[in-house]
């Protein structure tokens, strides 16, 4: 093979390289995108980027969203066909209106939390906001327990994935905020990032759901969904068709059975119950996802939305334990920090094994050098081998006088 015309024996990298540490190309990358993230607190390269993807889609979310706050106009628009219905009033009225006073402000907040320079330069600020975000996301969690039962159609596993998501983001909050109460800071960072980014993992959602769409308009996979005949009249009032005219009753007989007359405007409508008194049930009828007519796309987008939620948040708590796992040097100085302070406060002495916040030395199996310095780790060995030594001597010696003491009383 004949070499390239860069390649020289003293230099087989060419100067133009941008993965050789000594190249031109790679030192003027690394001069200029330094002048973006060092302004902003980064000192390494890699967390700038996945600051912009998973902060800056966040961000992104939030801000997009930040118009459902005109309830009755663009979010009744904007949500998925048939949601309102259940959304008008009631406790589901309730639960949403304070899942989107809690999510879409405590999204921002968060954001926030995750730039070096605030928590170097404006620590009271950190404390206070990561207060508040905690707080909103709590309030935003019960929120969507409230709604679970009918959100998407209420399948039970969209209500177990708002369970589950939900009990997972709270127990992270919740062991955040008891260890750096502790001043147990590397934990901390670490349940934050982990309750985040599960929370985060509604971003992703869309996008699986998008995709998942796509593929089964593409070809043309057919799934069924149960929907109350009551929600499909409201579908199509809710996109302008006129109760004279809607074709609820004429796409599916099932429904006619359950619509009488509104006495005051002469036509019949849902009443939501079954006239069947032996059942005296809101009456069902079976919805194909492929269709023109709204009660179709919510078909759509219900049989999708579970799947789509359980593999964003798989996704995501693989994605987050892979960066935890991948930075255990950012570990260790915290951890290191972590010590200084707990010595500083009076939570822990100094050479103690144990951390004062909830870690594997306190509750798991986690070596005695897992959370101390090397010095004072050495140091902690050296006088517990020093007391080891001693003891055996102070007991042999209180056993001779002890021994002394009988002889004198016998003599």
């Amino acid at each position: 093979m004949t070499p390239p015309a860069s390649y020289s024996p003293s230099n087989p990298r060419s100067k133009w390289d941008v993965h050789n540490p000594h190249s031109r190309l790679g030192q003027i990358w690394t001069t200029n995108i330094r002048k973006l993230y060092n302004p902003i607190g980064f000192h390494k390269g890699y967390n700038f980027p996945l600051f912009i993807i998973g902060v800056g889609g966040l961000m992104g979310f939030v801000l997009s969203r930040m118009f459902y706050f005109d309830f009755y106009g663009t979010f009744s628009r904007k949500a998925a066909p048939g949601e309102f219905y259940y959304y008008r009033g009631g406790h589901n009225r309730v639960g949403i209106l304070l899942h989107l006073a809690g999510v879409l402000p405590g999204g921002f907040l968060a954001c926030l939390q995750f730039v070096p320079i605030i928590r170097y330069k404006a620590l009271l600020f950190h404390r206070l906001n990561g207060y508040a975000a905690i707080v909103l996301l709590l309030c935003g969690n019960a929120g969507a327990f409230m709604i679970a039962r009918h959100s998407m159609g209420g399948d039970i596993s969209l209500q177990l994935w708002v369970g589950v998501i939900g009990t997972m983001i709270t127990i992270a909050l919740v062991l955040a905020y008891v260890n750096i109460k502790r001043l147990q800071i590397d934990q901390h960072r670490a349940w934050m990032l982990r309750a985040w980014t599960w929370a985060a993992s509604i971003v992703s959602l869309r996008l699986v759901l998008l995709a998942a769409m796509h593929v089964v308009t593409v070809y043309g996979y057919t799934f069924y969904a149960a929907i109350r005949c009551a929600e499909i009249h409201y579908m199509y009032q809710h996109v302008g068709v006129p109760d004279i005219a809607n074709p609820t009753g004429q796409i599916y007989p099932q429904c006619a059975m359950s619509m009488a007359l509104d006495p005051s405007t002469g036509i019949m409508v849902p009443t939501g119950e079954s006239t069947n008194p032996a059942t005296n049930t809101a009456t069902f009828v079976s919805v194909v996802n492929l269709g023109p007519g709204p009660e179709n796309a919510a078909a759509f987008v219900r049989t999708l939305f579970p799947m789509s939620g359980w593999l964003a948040i798989v996704i995501h708590a693989l994605v987050v334990e892979i960066y935890l796992g991948l930075t255990p040097a950012e570990s260790y100085r915290l951890r290191n920090v972590s010590y200084e302070k707990q010595l500083e406060k009076g939570l822990r002495r100094k050479g103690a094994f144990r951390d004062a916040g909830i870690t594997g030395t306190t509750i798991g199996d986690a070596p005695e050098w897992w959370s101390i310095k090397a010095e004072d780790y050495s140091q902690e060995k050296a006088d517990r081998a020093e007391h080891e030594k001693v003891e055996p001597v102070a007991k042999a010696r209180s056993g001779n006088d002890v021994e002394s003491g009988d002889i004198n009383e016998t003599l």
